[in-house]
């Protein structure tokens, strides 16, 4: 017998053997993906094996920006170039344009708190989180009737700080929360490349001439001075709108000239709504191109418009516009899926086409899917350019609404030939009722949270961050074990095919495009020995060449299991004893050196800080069996609450410490340390699978102290499922021979409870010592020691994770709330009464008991938490409120035999059950529907007199027959 090698594909990574060709067929089940290959490739610098995805898109289903002349940075956003243009404010005049020339600092730089508010309140909003939108709010929206009360100012009465604080809205907006800066108006790719250039005379005192407006230092600086226009009475300003050729072409190779009008458009539109509390409006002039020539612009830029600023006349340009909504199935309460046209404020019917989700480009496709309706803006044709400037207007002001309703742009028409995926639809449905459009924009919207208005954080600007490639990887992680999970994923516009047509795996092995590469970040190498030692660990286990001494560990790529490997192998080099929790605040080489050499003074508490802004009280939330919190993290970051969330770490996690031995005296040490950091209530005690049972006994302590407890949320209480089949020979026993137990303890390093890792494991692990071999091998770089004492965590908390013998001895007057994860047993809390003053609220949620802390199951959890907290129903009483739980609505119409279509029947039964669930506040699962023919002839003796006569009282809408 003779080897002559495998017939399979198979490769060892990881300590795994994986079948590329499994990975591959896995990937392309992903909607955007039309061909992939799966290959290792060793990175020659670190030694290391990368498993590699390389994927060809499916245009149909996953446009890009600047389609068929896109550049790399559309596919993914591995470079940074976006951010890099953005942070480098590309689009201001250069440095040498403006040195030597007069500069007039204006008054208002520092900006007022209501600048601050409105600026940040208009967003681009990638997630809408507060809930259902109706007919009503739409119309509210697009009333064309509101105007500001304004009183008409002549220009000559316009001070330079009024015009100081005019301006600043077109000025940069910082904040500690950001990487970006903001600013007022929308700008496509936010590159704001549009210049703003003021021709004035007899205003605010400054000497007639032509100004540029600078955004990042709120300065106007003298172009070219004019000689004075005249009296007072004759006081001119007016803008010129100038876009920066250089600043948008790294981004942009399509429609460059339409998104700079557009964002004239959205400078315009902010104007609308500062200008009239300055008793002034802003009109359209007619296009001058030659002004170009007196800004001392280059040849290359686009000149973009001009208008002037007017006394008050409470009238728009852009309300010239026309308007279709594009109403989601389902997501309207009160309004069927389909096309309307807004006419005379209302809206009319027009067609049953959508523009689809696939019409929307791959990177804003989650926002499609999340939001409520869309909304289409068009221009007369005969507007030409000067139409895109009217669609931008149109948006900003949509933007700048009170209503609680968020926006983000999803496509526009093209002057040059390049249309994008929605304006070629739109084009397609009023075209086949025989109209002529002209420009086009087309933005979904939703509601969002006051939370979300508020924020001036980084969490709507992602979209920077992640380009098709990462979200790929992203998504990955919900149908792939960590283990397959390709290190990188790799866009190639096509994949290279061999002579008989396959997949050319060897070329892409060659090519130098499946490279790891880590080089494009600032680079600040190891300066001290301390430094250094550290930066050779960080690389080792990051799996990286070449380290900065200022890269963030987490914006790295760094996840849970690398952080404890990391921290231990700091504490074993260096002798020292740094807790788990101090990568959170130290997260850099340079911040961890200078704790090992001494310069952070003190202990580290178990309060690890997840998140750290808000004025508010402090939200305590206890992670599940291990008692790490680094799960939790995602969590704290996606709520965004005005409050410091805070992780409460196990006691026994850090060398040295030992695990107490009741539930009892976990509580009362954990009561200590929050306490250190807030002495007094009220507190919001938060507490996840295992950790419900911590938070419940610590406010029953707090309660019984003579202190106040606002909240007490238990997120997954249960036991997730996997017990049933051993609990009748093993019960709760902690040790190898229950199945339940070794499962359970698996989940704590793995994230789950299923899959083929599982199975191995399970054959594998038999005590503690082939457990701590198997979870070490697996997820390498983990301590062997910590993984003993995470185990013997579990070991002591195990047998009374689920029983509550004491429950009857404790009551508490603090509202409860349960979000029972899918699939869970009833915790310890659940169908027991007289332990609270109130019954609970239980929520039932769609995701397990592991996914509802992860993309993309988590922003359930996280919608359904910001309803709860917002406070309770106006007119309840305590203990009144609705407990979904116990809410099962079902909805049986009866009605004359009828042919329905599937998709008239599929939006019948979205939209009903939309309104039940917004109605009784209860999940979707618990909601059913009947649809029941009634004959004619049946009517009276099935329907109408024992429903309709006899059962009057029930009713809430009479017919009128």
């Amino acid at each position: 017998m003779q080897f002559t090698g495998r017939v399979d594909n198979q490769v060892k990574l990881r300590g795994f053997r994986v079948e590329p060709d499994e990975i591959r067929l896995a990937i392309e089940t992903h909607d955007w993906v039309k061909n992939t290959a799966v290959i290792v490739k060793e990175d020659p610098r670190t030694g290391f094996q990368n498993l590699i995805a390389c994927i060809e898109l499916s245009p149909k289903e996953a446009a890009l920006m600047d389609q068929g002349n896109h550049g790399a940075h559309h596919q993914s956003k591995e470079s940074k170039l976006q951010v890099r243009a953005q942070l480098s404010n590309a689009g201001c005049r250069d440095t040498a344009e403006i040195a030597g020339r007069t500069v007039v600092d204006l008054p208002g730089k520092e900006p007022t708190p209501e600048q601050r508010r409105r600026v940040f309140a208009r967003k681009t909003y990638r997630s809408f989180e507060d809930g259902d939108v109706t007919r009503a709010d739409i119309l509210r929206l697009l009333d064309r009737t509101r105007t500001a009360d304004a009183r008409p100012r002549s220009l000559a009465e316009l001070t330079l700080a009024e015009l100081g604080e005019i301006l600043r809205y077109f000025g940069q907006f910082l904040s500690e929360e950001r990487l970006l800066p903001k600013y007022g108006y929308a700008s496509p790719g936010s590159l704001y490349a549009t210049q703003m250039y003021l021709e004035l005379s007899g205003t605010g005192g400054l000497p007639p001439g032509h100004y540029y407006y600078h955004p990042v230092h709120h300065q106007l600086v003298l172009i070219r001075e004019t000689p004075d226009a005249g009296p007072a009475d004759e006081a001119r300003l007016t803008f010129h709108f100038v876009g920066k050729k250089r600043a948008i072409e790294p981004v942009y190779k399509n429609n460059i000239q339409e998104v700079l009008h557009i964002e004239t458009g959205h400078m315009v539109g902010l104007f609308d709504e500062v200008l009239p509390a300055y008793g002034l409006s802003i009109r359209e002039l007619e296009l001058t191109p030659e002004a170009k020539d007196l800004l001392e612009c280059a040849d290359e830029d686009y000149y973009l418009g001009t208008f002037e600023a007017v006394p008050f006349t409470g009238q728009r340009q852009d309300d010239t516009l026309d308007i279709c909504v594009h109403a989601h199935p389902g997501k309207i309460v009160d309004l069927s899926a389909g096309q309307y046209r807004y006419r005379d404020g209302e809206l009319e019917r027009i067609s049953g086409e959508l523009v689809r989700k696939k019409d929307v480009i791959a990177i804003n496709q989650r926002v499609y899917e999340r939001s409520s309706f869309g909304i289409t803006v068009l221009s007369r044709p005969e507007r030409g350019w000067q139409g895109y400037v009217d669609l931008g207007r149109k948006l900003q002001r949509l933007q700048m609404n009170d209503l609680g309703l968020g926006f983000m742009s999803s496509g526009y028409s093209s002057e040059t030939g390049s249309d994008l995926p929605s304006a070629k639809r739109i084009a397609g449905i009023l075209g086949a009722r025989g109209e002529r459009t002209g420009p086009s924009y087309f933005f979904v919207c939703g509601r969002v949270s006051a939370e979300q208005v508020r924020s001036e954080g980084m969490k709507e600007d992602m979209v920077h961050m992640q380009g098709p490639a990462e979200m790929i990887k992203e998504d990955l992680v919900n149908f792939l074990p960590d283990y397959m999970v390709p290190n990188r994923v790799v866009i190639l516009d096509r994949l290279p095919l061999t002579a008989s047509g396959k997949i050319d795996v060897k070329a892409l092995e060659a090519s130098d495009k499946t490279d790891m590469d880590f080089a494009d970040r600032p680079f600040v190498p190891p300066r001290t020995r301390t430094e250094k030692r550290i930066g050779d660990i960080w690389k080792m286990l990051m799996k990286r060449d070449a380290v900065s001494v200022r890269d963030d560990f987490f914006a790295s790529g760094g996840n849970s299991l690398i952080a404890v490997a990391l921290i231990n192998r700091v504490n074993k080099t260096f002798r020292s004893a740094l807790p788990l929790q101090a990568l959170f605040d130290s997260p850099t080489v340079e911040k961890l050196a200078r704790r090992i050499d001494g310069d952070h003074a003190g202990t580290t508490s178990r309060l690890i800080r997840l998140r750290g802004s808000g004025s508010g009280n402090p939200v305590y939330c206890w992670p599940g069996l291990g008692g790490y919190p680094m799960n939790l993290r995602l969590l704290a970051d996606k709520l965004d609450m005005e409050r410091p969330f805070y992780g409460v770490q196990a006691y026994g996690i850090n060398p040295l410490e030992t695990p107490y031995p009741t539930i009892r005296d976990m509580a009362a040490e954990d009561i200590r340390a929050i306490r250190r950091v807030q002495p007094t209530g009220p507190y919001t005690l938060w507490g996840y699978s295992f950790g419900a049972r911590v938070a419940f006994e610590a406010a029953h302590q707090l309660e019984q102290a003579g202190e106040q407890v606002e909240n007490l949320v238990l997120i997954a209480p249960g036991s997730p499922k996997v017990r049933a089949d051993d609990a009748v020979v093993h019960g709760n026993e902690p040790t190898y021979r229950n199945r339940a137990f070794v499962t359970i303890l698996f989940s704590v390093f793995a994230g789950g409870i299923s899959g083929p890792l599982l199975e191995e494991y399970l054959r594998q692990a038999a005590d503690d010592e082939t457990f701590a071999t198997f979870i070490t091998t697996v997820f390498r770089g983990l301590d062997r020691e910590l993984v003993q004492r995470i185990v013997r965590i579990v070991r002591q908390t195990y047998e009374f994770t689920y029983t509550f013998r004491e429950l009857a001895e404790h009551r508490i007057e603090a509202p409860v709330t349960i979000f029972k994860a899918r699939g869970d047993d009833y915790s310890f809390i659940e169908n027991r009464s007289g332990y609270s003053a109130e019954s609970p609220t239980v929520i039932a949620l769609q995701a397990d008991h592991y996914s509802l802390l992860r993309d993309p199951d988590i922003d359930e959890l996280v919608q359904t938490i910001r309803r709860r907290l917002r406070g309770r129903q106006p007119g309840l009483e305590q203990g009144q409120e609705k407990k979904e739980e116990f809410t099962l609505p079902h909805v049986n119409i009866k009605h004359f035999p009828v042919a329905l279509s599937e998709e008239q029947e599929s939006e019948l039964v979205a939209a009903v059950a939309k309104a039940v669930q917004s109605a009784f506040e209860c999940d979707e699962g618990v909601i059913s529907i009947a649809l029941e023919p009634v004959d004619q002839d049946a009517w009276n003796e099935q329907v109408y007199v024992p429903e309709l006569v006899e059962r009057k009282e029930l009713l809430r809408k009479t017919p009128n027959y």
